[in-house]
């Protein structure tokens, strides 16, 4: 008989695919009943339907809360995390969990977190203590950690930032980023066909997001990354990563369709697993955006990354992540930069890597579900 009953929330493509290593650990174990509660963009089809990929991964689903996204503007998408609220609020009500497992920052996993503190089910937080400043995640982040009982960092930085959030350090473990050992671990058994493909040529893999908190317009925005893009289009493709379902993604997505559309060696990707997607970077030039991949899984397949505005600032990150302002000159001299860096032959190192990162997140879950959990918690109070 299973002893414990554990979920894990998901609510895109990018949480799913850095946990689903460690996921499989815990949904193996034949002392944990295991369930995925699925929202967001995964039941969207304008972002790709990635409940998909999660079917054909195999787990059990248990819940699918749709949100009807509307991310034109803010009002939007608080509607979303009012549904979001209500139906899990209403679904917590029926269904105890031992544990709840979430991770980041998203604004869907916010109404998560919210409903089930209120129903007083235990939270397990992963990715906690990391920095944004360009973002509305930034403060997503720090609230989920506050309603959450464990946490599990990516860096000691980030164990400390959330000790400095008043957990007790009893609770809060640095185990490294799962993203990053993933990129050790690349199934080619599942890499698209049009991929292993469009890897055999010289490309830029854009992964590019909303800045929700800053001043400068989504368009100009665009605007800027395309003009850079188009100083270096001769002889060298182009492969667009499509973007997540935050306010205004919309205006990122329809630019890069019509620049597929007028472009012959431009490409892009609503959605791929990420098996997929990390094939895909390993054999590009580079990274181009302001996505945390290109930060935190990037440098372990050796690659490049230019980090682009302040959607990423405040992240840890090694030398082989280029910042650079949302301006097409800044960014066209990053990418001669990194050409010259790549014919140096020059090592790349990642903060973000520790070994057995999901075997040791697997085991410290258990650890924690043996041991028992309170909801109750404290403030830690740095003396």
């Amino acid at each position: 008989m299973k002893r414990y009953k554990v979920a894990y929330a998901t609510g895109s493509r990018a949480d799913y695919g850095i946990v689903k290593n460690y996921l499989k650990l815990l949904d193996d174990d034949k002392e944990i009943a295991f369930s995925l509660l699925v929202t967001g963009s995964h039941l969207e089809n304008k972002f790709g339907h990635s409940i998909d990929i999660i079917k054909q991964d195999g787990f059990k689903i248990e819940l699918e809360v749709p949100l009807n996204i509307e991310n034109s503007n803010n009002a939007n998408v608080i509607h979303s995390m009012a549904i979001a609220l209500d139906s899990f609020g209403k679904y917590f009500e029926q269904h105890d969990f031992d544990l709840l497992i979430i991770l980041g920052d998203r604004y869907e996993m916010m109404a998560v977190a919210i409903a089930a503190s209120m129903q007083k089910i235990p939270i397990l937080h992963l990715h906690g203590g990391e920095v944004t400043f360009g973002n509305y995640d930034e403060f997503i982040r720090h609230s989920i950690t506050k309603m959450s009982q464990y946490h599990f960092t990516s860096t000691e930085v980030y164990r400390k930032r959330v000790i400095q959030l008043g957990e007790n350090p009893e609770r809060v473990f640095y185990l490294g980023a799962l993203g990053a050992e993933n990129c050790c671990k690349i199934d080619k058994k599942r890499v698209v066909e049009d991929v292993k493909v469009r890897s055999s040529q010289k490309y830029w893999v854009i992964a590019f997001h909303p800045e929700t908190l800053t001043d400068m317009k989504m368009e100009d925005q665009v605007e800027e990354v395309l003009l850079a893009l188009k100083k270096f289009s001769d002889n060298i493709n182009v492969v667009f990563i499509g973007t997540n379902a935050d306010t205004k993604s919309d205006i990122i997505r329809s630019a890069w369709l019509n620049y597929v559309k007028n472009n012959v060696n431009a490409y892009y990707y609503e959605n791929l697993n990420v098996d997929s997607f990390l094939y895909l970077v390993k054999n590009s030039i580079a990274l181009i955006g302001n996505s945390s991949s290109g930060i935190i899984e990037t440098p372990s397949l050796g690659k490049y990354t230019i980090n682009i505005g302040d959607r990423q600032k405040g992240r840890v990150h090694g030398s082989s992540v280029i910042d650079v302002t949302c301006n097409a000159n800044e960014i066209s001299q990053a990418m001669k930069h990194v050409i010259n860096r790549i014919r140096k032959n020059e090592k790349i190192s990642n903060p973000y890597y520790v070994e057995n990162s999901a075997k040791n997140y697997y085991e410290k879950t258990k650890e924690i579900l043996e041991k028992g959990i309170s909801i109750i918690k404290e403030f830690y109070d740095i003396v």
